[in-house]
């Protein structure tokens, strides 16, 4: 079975972690093959400790010419002046070759909404183009859940990822925003529910949950661990596994 991850990041912690991690592209893709994962979305640590221009340039420069790398640029306001308008930072992301974005509002001090990002945010819901948000963040007094739903609330038709939530089952906040909005896909991340992902298939399908390791905030083997031992069809794992985001990142036009 291929896998790919969606949630990968390498680089230099300010605060680490966990003892476990890659510096550079070359020691994730050596973690990738110890685990048996071929593919992996990622990010640069930089993006999200440091500046989003700084670590999307970093990515670039770290993933270029990898074949198994796949990368993924942060996002701020535009309004600053550090990060261009919609449309030059979209035909920015094709010429780099980027299908995905992240954002990390908490981090970087802005609001996420539609009075920063309006522009951008249409223009990705028009275009398919897929935002990663850890439920670790927040921003204008919403965190986690709270501020995936007031985002889709303001966007309904965005391609959301939301990624890193816990072991302990977060299927009352999440499973009422996969009702409401379809564009929103969860990660497997640490979704160690006992049944939790075939239960989650049998009632939203296979399509709407991707392979995600968390990498290095947790270890890559949990997430294969959790997604080979669950008692669902072939078929479903293999859409988990690599085909669903594969799907996305197919359908992004930016």
């Amino acid at each position: 079975m291929d896998f790919f991850d969606c949630n990968a990041c390498f680089g230099i912690s300010q605060v680490p972690l966990s003892l476990r991690q890659a510096t550079t592209a070359e020691e994730l893709l050596q973690e990738m093959e110890f685990c048996g994962i071929g593919e992996a979305l990622v990010y640069h640590i930089a993006m999200r400790d440091d500046s989003p221009l700084v670590g999307n340039e970093l990515l670039s420069k770290s993933i270029q010419g990898s074949e198994n790398l796949h990368g993924s640029w942060a996002i701020v306001p535009c309004q600053t002046g550090e990060q261009e308008p919609s449309h030059a930072f979209l035909r920015k992301m094709r010429q780099h070759g980027i299908r995905a974005l992240r954002a990390f509002p908490s981090k970087h001090r802005y609001l996420l909404d539609g009075i920063a990002f309006g522009q951008l945010f249409r223009a990705l819901e028009k275009r398919k183009i897929p935002l990663f948000l850890s439920i670790a963040e927040s921003s204008g007094g919403r965190a986690g859940w709270a501020l995936v739903e007031q985002l889709l609330l303001e966007f309904p038709r965005l391609v959301l990822v939301a990624t890193d939530h816990g072991p302990w089952g977060d299927d009352r906040f999440f499973r009422p925003l996969l009702d409401r909005f379809k564009g929103l896909h969860i990660d497997t991340s640490r979704y160690e529910l006992d049944g939790g992902i075939a239960d989650f298939c049998d009632r939203y399908g296979a399509k709407r949950i991707l392979f995600g390791t968390g990498f290095p905030a947790a270890n890559m083997g949990g997430a294969l661990l959790t997604l080979s031992s669950a008692e669902i069809s072939k078929k479903e794992k293999e859409l988990i596994a690599s085909r669903n985001l594969r799907r996305l990142l197919e359908a992004s036009s930016p």
